[in-house]
């Protein structure tokens, strides 16, 4: 056992010192990816497509839309490089590429909205941007609903204004009902026929200016829907008065009169709740409010701060493991190792323990160098450590097996860009791994980077424990590359001398 150890801390020694006697390199290592980071935080803005675009208004304008406001609105998500009443002029903007998109908005006029003659807004671009297209999208739909929002209040003030002259015309009708209800004199009959006549028209023509319908029977709108429902009662109820006064019944339009009466009053206090609410809370009656019960989301530099931590962990021992190997059997050292005699285990372990500290240093040092930027320190650094070790054990892993794998030089490097790519695209670093199909989660288990993302995250970020799962599965993927590593170089050890 002595003299196992021995041997294995001469490759340790042998490792530590090659890597020792380049600071430069180490420097590289840990600076580099923290200066890339800083300017990063310096001067990014904003993850939204920079999209420029002109807006087509008409002329005239539209009833009920503020153009300011819609400009206002346009300008907090659009770079606004015009507004102008000629399309042609946007159109050869577009094709000159003197802008992104063109937004053009159609003349409304009241009356112009009927089934199947709908105006819209047109928006044209020439992007080959997916993203850019689907946020166009997406800010088109928020555009149209502010319209459409604006529009709508401009309807229901005016259903306002309607309401409340009706509401005269129902002190009118009540003062004469009334009166007839106390005087019971048949001589006015005439008279409580032309004031049911005339008040069954003016609720018709309030119905009329009334908001759609589908909101009151949604009951999105309470007090709309109240309104809808005591007109149709009241209209009844005048419908069965006028049958009662041409019939000459007394009893029957007695007990009408009353009921007429009674729907007035209470439509009377409806009109009145209708005609104080704002406008904009009929046509909009339900409103968002958000709460981040953490008081706010990090920056997009804090976010991604455990993320490139997880990254520059992989790939550091990913390229000092993935030549490891490659070097001593081109340099001819298997031969000597062989004749010593030391076995592969001893190698492995001597190098692995090297590779594994170096790296932990380094990620140490770079944690407490993030901490220049905000970024949280962990939450609980035991874990952390153990996520930092095991993180770097499996990486060191994967660079051993690219290493057995590699002829020469060359090509273990491009193996391990090639590991870098898959890392950037499948680990949830820079798209979550949410967004793919099933396969591409083969790919994300495979990499180590993605439970150390997911740790790190927990630790710093969310406050919380690195999670038993990724833990448990960095020692398994640890074992199963040191394991292929041993399969795959101790048969080609062996045969060095053969």
């Amino acid at each position: 056992m002595r003299d196992f150890l021995i041997k294995v801390l001469a490759f340790f020694a042998k490792e530590f010192h090659d890597v020792r006697r380049q600071p430069r390199l180490m420097l590289s290592l840990i600076g580099g990816p923290l200066l890339v980071l800083g300017a990063f935080g310096a001067t990014f803005r904003s993850a939204n497509p920079f999209v420029r675009t002109v807006l087509v208004w008409p002329a005239e304008g539209i009833p009920g839309v503020d153009q300011e406001q819609a400009v206002r609105f346009i300008e907090a998500n659009f770079a606004l490089t015009g507004v102008t009443s000629d399309e042609a002029e946007a159109m050869r903007m577009l094709e000159a590429g003197e802008t992104d998109v063109v937004q053009i908005v159609p003349t409304v006029t009241a009356g112009a909205v009927t089934e199947g003659a709908r105006p819209e807004i047109r928006w044209l671009s020439r992007t080959i941007d997916p993203n850019a297209e689907a946020w166009i999208r997406s800010l088109a739909y928020g555009e149209v609903n502010f319209i459409n929002q604006q529009l709508l209040a401009t309807e229901a003030v005016k259903a306002q204004e309607k309401a409340q002259e009706v509401s005269m015309s129902l002190d009118d009708a009540l003062t004469s009902y009334q009166s007839f209800r106390e005087s019971l004199d048949p001589a006015q009959i005439d008279d409580a026929l032309a004031t049911t006549g005339e008040l069954s028209a003016v609720l018709g023509e309030l119905l009329a200016f009334l908001p759609p319908e589908a909101l009151a029977q949604a009951n999105l709108s309470p007090e709309l829907s109240r309104l809808y429902r005591d007109l149709r009662l009241l209209a009844d109820d005048l419908a069965e008065l006028e049958t009662a006064l041409k019939e000459s019944d007394l009893p029957v339009q007695l007990d009408r009169l009353d009921s007429t009466i009674g729907e007035i009053e209470t439509l009377k206090g409806t009109i009145a709740t209708f005609t104080g609410v704002p406008a904009e809370n009929i046509v909009t009656p339900i409103r968002e409010t958000y709460t981040n019960l953490r008081g706010g989301a990090y920056s997009l530099v804090v976010f991604f701060a455990p993320s490139v931590l997880a990254l520059l962990i992989q790939q550091m021992a990913v390229t000092l493991a993935s030549l490891g190997l490659v070097r001593e059997r081109q340099m001819g050292a298997f031969e000597m190792f062989r004749v010593a005699p030391l076995r592969f285990s001893q190698l492995l372990i001597g190098k692995t323990l090297a590779y594994v500290l170096f790296v932990t240093v380094a990620g140490i040092l770079l944690t407490g160098l993030m901490a220049l930027l905000k970024v949280p320190m962990p939450a609980n650094i035991l874990q952390f450590m153990v996520v930092l070790v095991l993180l770097a054990l499996a990486s060191v892993g994967i660079g051993f097996l690219i290493s057995a794998v590699s002829r020469t030089d060359s090509q273990a490097i491009q193996l391990t860009m090639l590991l870098l790519l898959l890392s950037i695209f499948f680990t949830g670093f820079f798209l979550p791994i949410t967004g793919f199909a099933w396969p591409a989660w083969i790919i994300a288990l495979l990499i180590p980077m993605t439970s150390g993302i997911q740790s790190f995250q927990n630790l710093m970020l969310s406050g919380t424990n690195a999670g038993a799962a990724n833990v448990f599965w960095l020692m398994v993927l640890a074992a199963v590359f040191f394991g292929l590593v041993m399969l795959i170089m101790r048969r080609q050890y062996r045969q060095v001398l053969d």
